[in-house]
């Protein structure tokens, strides 16, 4: 008998570490759409700041994020991300540790997180042409709290677009600092 309880512990526990590594790997293993008009192609060509709320948003190729102030570059999160371009949702995956204290009411389920946006608009400028913050992409984002009771709305601009995207099917030529 306690041979059975045993053995159904264990596959239980192993059940769940499937699932868990699944969940896992989905946001580690996956990488953002680049083609042509999608929002994540222009969603990782380049940082998004507000410098009034001295906040940063970066999203890279890779499927990683880093959501911190400019000034003093403190990390507020970081870890993976997911882009839902149909409901206009970023899931995020944040490792363990690394969120403030700030970030701890946004957290869902130990690990997760969701950042909407909005009003993500282009200009059309690319990385060879010069543009000023007054033709910058701009986008509304949405921080939301795990109970959805408040949520952060902070306007961002691209000041710079680090990534050059040509085209489908081209390699990502990050720009030379």
């Amino acid at each position: 008998m306690v041979k059975k309880i045993i053995q159904v512990i264990l596959v239980l526990i192993f059940i769940v570490l499937v699932v868990a590594g699944i969940l896992v790997g989905s946001y580690v293993f996956s990488s953002p759409k680049t083609d042509l008009g999608s929002d994540s192609r222009l969603l990782i060509t380049g940082a998004w700041e507000n410098t009034d709320d001295d906040k940063r948003l970066e999203f890279d190729e890779n499927g990683k994020f880093k959501y911190s102030e400019i000034k003093s570059e403190t990390v507020i999160a970081d870890g993976y991300y997911k882009i839902d371009e149909d409901r206009k949702l970023i899931k995020l995956f944040i490792l363990p540790g690394h969120h403030s204290e700030a970030y701890d009411k946004c957290i869902k389920l130990f690990f997760f997180a969701q950042i909407s946006y909005s009003d993500l608009k282009d200009n059309g400028i690319d990385i060879k042409r010069k543009y000023t913050l007054d033709n910058a992409p701009v986008c509304t984002f949405m921080i939301k709290t795990s109970d959805g009771s408040e949520s952060e709305v902070i306007k961002m601009k691209m000041p710079e677009k680090t990534l050059d995207l040509y085209g489908k099917h081209q390699e990502f030529k990050a720009k030379n600092k």
